[in-house]
């Protein structure tokens, strides 16, 4: 039977790995919920600033902010959408790994347990033969 250590050290980095890429997509997205938590919030305050100025100038520049910002919005939107099918692949490639991992390690400690039932067997098999010869060289006597 093959050692299966390095095996599992292998899976084990594999799954490492994609846990990394699985937490920069998440990274990102935070970032991309962040970034548009201070857009609307920062329109948020520039309308309250803007019902307090009544200047016709003013709000004009405001609808055109507000167009910027909602673009921004949108686009930020958009970008959250395709990081979304990106995170849901990364969690099924970890999910994957994770499995192959387990499965390898079932198989080691299966292997393992084994070979230790055989070393006991063999252990005992020694101890009873010993027992038997000594019982048989007692009766001689």
């Amino acid at each position: 039977m093959a050692d299966l250590e390095a095996l599992i050290r292998l899976r084990r980095h594999t799954v490492e790995e994609k846990q990394k890429v699985l937490a920069d997509i998440f990274r990102q997205m935070e970032a991309i919920e962040n970034r548009k938590a201070e857009l609307l919030e920062r329109l948020s305050a520039e309308r309250k600033a803007l019902d307090e100025d009544s200047n016709l100038e003013t709000r004009e520049y405001y609808g055109r902010f507000e167009g910027v910002i909602r673009g921004n919005v949108e686009q930020l939107e958009v970008q959250a959408a395709q990081l979304e099918g990106r995170l849901q692949a990364a969690q099924e490639d970890v999910r994957a790994a994770f499995a192959n991992m387990k499965r390898v390690e079932i198989v080691h400690e299966r292997r393992e347990e084994e070979e230790a039932k055989e070393v006991k067997d063999k252990e005992s098999q020694s101890l009873d033969e010993i027992a038997i010869e000594g019982f048989r060289r007692k009766e001689e006597f």
